[in-house]
This record gives structure tokens, C-alpha cells and sequence, in this order.
């Protein structure tokens, strides 16, 4: 029972993980045309290495690290439960992992990724820009 609960987690963990992704893709599209709204570097910074860390694992056909262990955590417990999954996480299962082509993931995980990089690149965070600006 401990590796459903465990499990179950990782999913939610998961599902967190894609929200901070789509919501640093949003924040990242106002703060293209208004800086002051989405100046947080430290935001900024996380989300463009998450971003890149999801476009290298999706232009590669990697599993995401959370789906195996995910995944080896269900392998751990009986599979003869009559009710395998929680009602919540049910539903978000089909969220974290929809049953469609996975091209309709791949092409724009890949231009969020790149779009990301490059307006972290032509406009980068205050902080960052004065840091590079002493060197």
C-alpha cells in the first residue's frame, strides 16, 4: 500500500511539475512585452532549465524521470486491489499522461523550450543583466 500512496504522490509531484511549466510559458509571454510584470530571476532561471531539461527529454523520446519512477512504484504493489487508483488521481493521470499522438507533446514542448531560451536570452532578468554587466 505504501508504493500506491508513493505513487500517487509522484503523480501529483508530476502534474505540479507540467503546471509550473505551462504557467512559466504564460508568465513568460506577458513579460515579453512588459518586463516589470515578470522580473523574478530566480523564477525565470528555474523554469528555463525545466523547460530545456522537458525539450531535451522530448526531442530524445526519453521518459520524464517522475513517469519511471512513477511507474516502478505501481510494479511494487499488488495489482489485484480492487480499487488501484484514488478518484483525484485518476483524473489527473489522464491529464499528466493523455492518450494522443505523441507529436501533438513534442513540437510544442520544443518551441516553448526554444521560445523560452530565447527571450531569456534578448531580455533576461534585471539581476542577471547587471551581473553580466560587471564581468
Amino acid at each position: 500500500m505504501l508504493y500506491k500512496i508513493l505513487a500517487d504522490i509522484i503523480v501529483v509531484i508530476h502534474f505540479a511539475w507540467i503546471l509550473f511549466m505551462l504557467v512559466g510559458f504564460t508568465l513568460t509571454l506577458v513579460g515579453f512585452w512588459w518586463r516589470r510584470f515578470f522580473d523574478w530571476w530566480l523564477f525565470r532561471a528555474l523554469h528555463l532549465c525545466g523547460i530545456a531539461y522537458v525539450g531535451l527529454l522530448a526531442v530524445l523520446s526519453r521518459y520524464c524521470h517522475l513517469t519511471i519512477l512513477e511507474n516502478t512504484l505501481r510494479a511494487g504493489y499488488d495489482s489485484e486491489l480492487r480499487y488501484p487508483g484514488s478518484f483525484i488521481i485518476h483524473y489527473i493521470e489522464k491529464l499528466v499522461y493523455p492518450d494522443v499522438n505523441p507529436l501533438i507533446i513534442l513540437i510544442p514542448t520544443v518551441i516553448i523550450a526554444v521560445f523560452t531560451a530565447v527571450v531569456f536570452i534578448i531580455k533576461p532578468p534585471t539581476k542577471i543583466r547587471r551581473m553580466l554587466k560587471w564581468r
